[in-house]
This record gives structure tokens, sequence and C-alpha cells, in this order.
């Protein structure tokens, strides 16, 4: 089958069905890799909200400014 084929018949497919196969190749790639996607005993950093006050400040400001506005 001809990429071209595939790809119209992709687009008919429902979005369900496409996100399936979005995950179907990804899960494939992966498995293609030559070398691991994390490697064991090593640190990963992971973004938190946790002491982020000063984007919260941020965010109750934009907050206040709508209600004012609003108010008026």
């Amino acid at each position: 089958m001809l990429l071209a084929e595939l790809m119209s018949q992709i687009q008919t497919l429902p979005k369900l069905d496409k996100v399936r196969l979005m995950q179907f190749l990804a899960t494939e790639l992966m498995k293609e890799e030559d070398t691991n996607f994390f490697v064991a005993n090593q640190e990963y950093p992971v973004w938190s909200p946790y002491n982020c006050s000063e984007a919260a400040n941020v965010l109750m400001n934009l907050l206040e400014t709508k209600q004012r506005s609003q108010d008026d």
C-alpha cells in the first residue's frame, strides 16, 4: 500500500481511531529504538507548581483585574 493511499484512509477514520493509531505508531517507534528512553538510576527533572509563588501572584493579579473590569 502506498503512503498516499494510507493517508487518505486515515483521514476518513473517526477521531478516537486516529488517536489509537498515533499511540500504536509511537509504541512501534519506541520498540525500534536502540537505546532505552529512560536510563536506570538517573534523575529526570519534573516541573511542579509547588513553590511557584510568583506565578500565583501573576494569576491573582489577572483575576483581580478581570473582576474589577466586570464590576465597572
